[in-house]
C-alpha cells in the first residue's frame, strides 16, 4: 500500500493500541473504496484520505476513552524486549518524541506538516480549521518543542 506508513502514523498519533491503529486504517481503506467516486479531485486524494482516516480514528477514540478498563490480555502480553529493538528505535524517534510530549491537534499539526509536506491550507481543510489557525499553532508546538528540549516545559506522557 502507497501510504501505508503515513496512515500508520496519523492513526498512531491518536490510537495507542496497534490493533485499534490496524482496524482504523483497514475501515478507512474501506470507505475510501466505497465512496472513490465522491472524490471531485484526484491530486487531492491524499488529503481526502487523511481526513477519513483522523475522523475515524477519533470516533475510535472517543468510543475508547468512555472504557476506563485495562484488559488482562494487554498486562500480561508486555514484553521488555519489544521497546528495546535497537534497530527500530532511530526510526520512531522523532515520531515517539512527538508522540510522547504533544497533544493531540498539536501531534497531528506537525505530523502533517513536516512529515507529509502539507501545506497550513491544506491541512487547515483536513482538520477544519483555519489556515491561520494552523499557523499560529503550528508555530507554538514548535516553540513548545524547543522549550522542552532545553528542559523547561511540562512533557505529555
Amino acid at each position: 500500500m502507497l501510504f501505508k506508513d503515513d496512515l500508520y502514523k496519523i492513526a498512531k498519533a491518536r490510537l495507542k493500541k496497534d490493533d485499534d491503529v490496524f482496524d482504523v486504517i483497514q475501515e478507512t481503506m474501506i470507505t475510501v473504496f466505497k465512496s472513490i467516486r465522491k472524490l471531485k479531485d484526484p491530486s487531492c486524494f491524499k488529503a481526502w484520505l487523511i481526513k477519513i482516516l483522523i475522523s475515524k480514528s477519533n470516533n475510535l477514540y472517543k468510543k475508547d476513552s468512555k472504557k476506563k478498563i485495562v484488559a488482562l490480555d494487554d498486562i500480561q502480553n508486555y514484553k521488555k524486549s519489544d521497546y528495546l529493538d535497537i534497530e527500530s528505535i532511530e526510526a520512531t524517534l522523532d515520531f515517539n518524541f512527538i508522540c510522547k510530549h504533544l497533544k493531540y491537534e498539536e501531534r497531528i499539526i506537525i505530523m502533517l506538516f513536516y512529515m507529509e509536506r502539507f501545506t497550513d491550507k491544506e491541512i487547515g481543510k483536513i482538520l477544519s480549521l483555519n489556515e491561520n489557525t494552523v499557523k499560529t499553532k503550528r508555530t507554538r508546538t514548535i516553540q513548545k518543542l524547543k522549550k522542552i528540549l532545553e528542559g523547561g516545559e511540562k512533557r505529555y506522557v
